[in-house]
């Protein structure tokens, strides 16, 4: 069977998967969506959206759906159909989360005042137990903090220094 073959066998199949979910969750459906990553295998955020198409086969063969909020498609498995209340709800605990993990963040940063990084922030909210904990995620709490008046932005400036052989390095 050629690759051509193949792919046309896995769109009809796909298509099929594709009608079934439409029949189910017409566009406008509450979604918790995974751009990335699902939470299961690995470190990423979380979309409470809405879908703004049905699912597709693209052209590759892949079922993808387009969520508000996002501007590229996203794979029909990092997509979960919720009802309205579980979207609330599912929003509400995140919040909650955000907060929780944003105080921890802050206390650590009290205790030690200077030089945090989204590298180091990761590392330390890991090693307070906050599993998956990204330096993505660390970027944008500090900049929550920052914006909420906690924290100050202090920009260092990077200083050419030069080995022995007088090499830039």
């Amino acid at each position: 069977m050629s690759a051509r073959t193949r792919l046309e066998a896995a769109k009809r199949k796909g298509q099929k998967q594709a009608d079934e979910f439409n029949a189910l969750h017409p566009v406008g459906t509450p979604v918790l969506a995974y751009p990335g990553v699902r939470p299961e295998d690995g470190v990423d955020d979380v979309l409470f959206s809405h879908t703004r198409t049905e699912v597709q086969v693209s052209a590759c063969g892949d079922l993808v759906v387009w969520v508000d909020g996002h501007g590229a498609y996203i794979n029909f498995t990092h997509v979960d159909p919720v009802t309205e209340g579980q979207w609330h709800q599912a929003q509400t605990d995140h919040d909650e989360a955000t907060k929780a993990r944003r105080a921890a963040l802050l206390g650590e940063i009290r205790a030690y005042p200077s030089r945090w990084t989204p590298e180091r922030a990761a590392f330390a909210m890991r090693r307070l137990g906050f599993k998956g904990f990204s330096e993505r995620t660390a970027r944008r709490d500090l900049e929550a903090l920052v914006a909420d008046g906690h924290l100050a932005p202090v920009t260092e400036v990077v200083v050419r220094h030069y080995d022995l052989t007088g090499g830039a390095s």
